[in-house]
């Protein structure tokens, strides 16, 4: 159901606006969709936001793993056996996938799925060690022959399957940012899941993005990390919280984000946050930057003109790429002589 708010309205903090927003939320994608957007032509709105979910709707069907009839689903059945063709959409994917495998040294590779399937978060099961070492050298995105050109793409090994799930939604909210821009409408926020996409600002103020200590968050779901002004920007965040189960036998935290090298969980990362112009960028780097870990991933983080990260580790300690500074922390600049208020 599409919710269209008066005149006036409240936006979170202490003042009040005369505007017209309209918000739909939506279950696509396996997470939920939500659009909110500010016009004045109520049936504008309306279509808009229809457009939108029809446009998530197309994704999903596309490039969802569970669906047997997407197109994913058919090149990882066939594609092993001969080269498959690709729409340029599906070649734009796995090209910019394949980007950031390189640029990561394999931290991003979306064949971590020829293990990663045999993960059910849900039944709390997980792939034997033997069943494990067997598929672990099917990860590998050198495995994956693309032919921009021909628009075709081979797998070089039987045991390989693809999951775009990591590239897919941060994809999806940019499209949906086209669409509404397209249409006229220049303040607006869309996120899938963990990827967000912000146009304008929330007419005069900005918007507001909480970054949860993942934990905290367990307990109290009021408690955030960070909350940060944003305009115009795509947000995407990863974190071991979204799919996982405890193992009854280790007590250990299994979870969706899997390091390529290993088959496995990553652990001593539970939250990162990337900031960038584009949802299909932020996406695939903050499984990147999780996968790297702190050092390694502020490292990336730092020399890819155009991001910003928020990491927070193990511990619970907020890690900052050098575009972003600490709440309250003094720039190295100001050092000791910053001006302190209790």
């Amino acid at each position: 159901m599409v919710l269209h708010w008066g005149l006036s309205l409240v936006l979170g903090y202490s003042t009040t606006v005369f505007a017209e927003w309209h918000s739909d939320t939506q279950s696509i994608m396996g997470t939920e969709v939500s659009v909110t957007l500010w016009t004045e032509d109520a049936r504008l709105a309306t279509v808009a936001i229809a457009r939108v979910m029809d446009e998530m709707q197309r994704i999903d069907a596309t490039l969802s793993p569970y669906k047997e009839d997407s197109a994913l689903s058919k090149v990882n059945r066939l594609a092993a056996k001969e080269a498959q063709a690709l729409s340029d959409e599906f070649v734009f994917l796995i090209d910019k996938s394949l980007y950031f495998s390189r640029v990561s040294h394999g931290a991003f590779d979306i064949t971590f799925a020829s293990v990663g399937r045999y993960y059910d978060y849900r039944n709390k099961q997980q792939p034997s060690n033997k069943k494990r070492e067997a598929l672990l050298p099917a990860i590998d995105y050198h495995h994956l022959l693309l032919d921009k050109k021909a628009k075709t793409i081979r797998y070089l090994r039987p045991e390989v399957y693809i999951d775009l799930g990591g590239i897919a939604k941060g994809y999806a909210v940019d499209r949906a940012a086209g669409i509404l821009a397209s249409m006229g409408i220049t303040h607006a926020s869309i996120s899938a899941g963990g990827d967000s996409r912000i146009l304008g600002d929330r007419r005069g103020r900005p918007w507001m993005v909480g970054i949860k200590n993942p934990r905290i968050s367990e307990i109290s779901p009021q408690d955030s990390v960070i909350r940060m002004p944003l305009e115009n920007v795509a947000v995407s965040t990863s974190g071991d919280y979204e799919r996982y189960f405890i193992d009854d036998a280790t007590g250990q935290r299994i979870h969706h984000i899997i390091n390529p090298k290993t088959g496995k969980s990553t652990h001593g990362v539970v939250s990162v946050t990337i900031l960038g112009e584009h949802g299909v960028d932020t996406d695939p780097l903050s499984t990147t930057v999780f996968v790297l870990g702190v050092k390694k991933g502020l490292a990336l983080i730092n020399q890819l003109p155009g991001f910003d990260c928020v990491i927070i580790d193990a511990s619970g300690q907020a890690h900052y790429s050098e575009g972003l500074m600490a709440p309250g922390e003094a720039s190295p600049a100001e050092g000791d002589d910053a001006e302190k208020t209790s």
